[in-house]
């Protein structure tokens, strides 16, 4: 007796299905990464990517809303999170917590952000107006090594800081700039770019 063979054409067949499925998806897949990396700004980065990625989705439909209407008016807008002040281009965090000053410049780190090193004038006065609204000494991203002083920017500070002990390490900013030992609690002071759209 002979064992019927099933016919080579419906393997054939269910071979080619497969294969165009298989293609279908993959041509889906790739279309959605295009959409999505279209969607980027160009100036994003694979951390802004990441960190958009981690936020909730409302948040991210107003990003890109923001996105697509700055794109519109064929204007650059620039934007601070909220709770942060912007002055000239930069974003302010004011703490209200207190705590040393490594965990004042890990807070600001983990905010994307450094203790503020003031630049020029107009920011010193900036801050101090803010400051001395908010109460209390802030910390700032100058600190003592050996016997100059270097903000947080690497730039050595040219003022005068006379600190009264060796205990006075970290720089705060209250009615002015004073040297304070880094393990007292101070709020404190994160300063970083705008983001751009």
């Amino acid at each position: 007796m002979r064992r019927v063979q099933k016919p080579k054409a419906k393997k054939q067949s269910l071979h080619v299905v497969l294969v165009i499925v298989a293609v279908v998806l993959k041509v889906a897949e790739i279309s959605a990464l295009i959409v999505i990396v279209r969607k980027i700004p160009c100036n994003a980065t694979t951390e802004d990517f990441i960190e958009d990625l981690n936020i909730p989705k409302k948040y991210l439909h107003a990003y890109y809303a923001m996105t697509d209407l700055c794109a519109a008016t064929g204007k650059v807008c620039e934007l601070c999170p909220l709770n942060w002040d912007a002055y000239n281009g930069k974003c302010y965090f004011f703490s209200e917590d207190r705590s040393n000053w490594t965990v004042g410049k890990m807070n600001c780190e983990l905010r994307k952000a450094k203790l503020v090193s003031i630049e020029n004038l107009n920011e010193q006065d900036y801050i101090l107006k803010h400051v001395s609204l908010k109460n209390g000494h802030f910390w700032i991203g100058l600190a003592r090594n050996g016997f100059h002083w270097y903000w947080e920017t690497g730039e050595e500070y040219q003022g005068d800081m006379s600190a009264t002990s060796e205990e006075h390490q970290c720089a705060t900013y209250g009615k002015g700039l004073s040297a304070e030992n880094c393990f007292n609690p101070n709020k404190w002071i994160c300063k970083k770019n705008m983001s751009r759209f």
